[in-house]
């Protein structure tokens, strides 16, 4: 869903529309990432234009009332001029440093810590799309983007950091992955998952969206590698499709160098989600959803000295 400023000319008004609409047709034609791709074609990723803090604030706020409504699964806080409009173009130092400025606001950490790989991390408790109960889901994290990302002469060149606007992506891996389940059950057997009463039946369910979910990650690599200059900028998948690797730790807001980190596929960390699943419905455990820590069932990337293997 789109929640655009309200301009105060029509000169305002086509400037920001231009810039939205740059950014709807990315999202559909540009954006490397399969997941998000998907949640954009099915009118589930929030975007709000912000110009200050106070913007953030109420774009945060309306964030999560979406979430709670289940209209959305991921938000996009796109940097603006006051009046709506593009930002000029600027190096990636400069424009992750503006978004650093507006998303500070979100977080106890300064905007020079967010900058230098920093973590901007919000804890949200939401009714699971899974078991639907109450969780507390401590891993939506912030991510800054930007166009000059895209540019190998920019010392920070990373095109999985890219994006037409500046702009930062909130969103959290095991809410998106529990809403994607969801989705299948909903499609499947037109039911809500904890409506099932066959255990078999669930389980099959959910291995069917932890094999999707790793398809669709492996794309998104693909699609990454397939745009980089990996001389540049190193990136690429394992051979045995278990680790990515890329030149930027996730989930970091941003970061002022580019190195090598090692991070999880679906196919290593699902099935720690899908664990704390099949203990809660077939086990009735109430401390599996008790101890269900989201952000340590995926692990931020770790740094690779050696220049690790392709």
């Amino acid at each position: 869903m789109v929640r655009p400023m309200i301009p105060s000319s029509p000169a305002e008004e086509a400037s920001r529309d231009d810039a939205l609409e740059r950014l709807r047709d990315w999202m559909v034609s540009g954006l490397g990432c399969v997941a998000g791709r998907r949640e954009f074609l099915r009118n589930r990723y929030y975007i709000a234009p912000v110009a200050t803090p106070d913007d953030v604030r109420r774009a945060f706020t309306g964030f999560v009332e979406a979430l709670e409504a289940r209209r959305t699964v991921a938000g996009l806080f796109v940097a603006t001029r006051p009046d709506g409009g593009m930002l000029p173009p600027e190096p990636v130092a400069t424009a992750i440093r503006r978004m650093a400025d507006l998303m500070s606001v979100l977080t106890t950490r300064p905007p020079e810590v967010l900058v230098d790989g920093g973590q901007l991390n919000r804890a949200i408790e939401l009714t699971c799309p899974v078991t639907n109960r109450r969780l507390l889901f401590d891993d939506f994290d912030a991510v800054a983007f930007c166009p000059a990302a895209a540019d190998p002469g920019d010392p920070l060149y990373d095109p999985m950091m890219a994006a037409p606007v500046i702009c930062a992506n909130l969103n959290s891996d095991v809410y998106a992955f529990s809403m994607f389940t969801r989705d299948l059950c909903l499609q499947a057997h037109d039911c809500e998952v904890f409506e099932i009463a066959d255990h078999r039946t669930r389980r099959a369910l959910f291995a069917r969206a932890s094999e999707l979910w790793q398809r669709f990650a492996e794309r998104t690599v693909r699609n990454y590698v397939s745009i980089t200059d990996t001389g540049l900028c190193p990136t690429y998948l394992d051979t045995d499709r278990h680790h990515w690797y890329a030149s930027h730790q996730d989930p970091a807001f941003a970061e002022m160098r580019k190195e090598l980190y090692r991070h999880d596929m679906p196919v290593l960390y699902t099935g720690r989600i899908l664990r704390r699943w099949i203990a809660w419905f077939e086990g009735g455990d109430a401390a599996a959803e008790a101890h269900f820590e989201p952000s340590a069932l995926t692990p931020a990337g770790c740094p690779v000295h050696d220049g690790g293997g392709a």
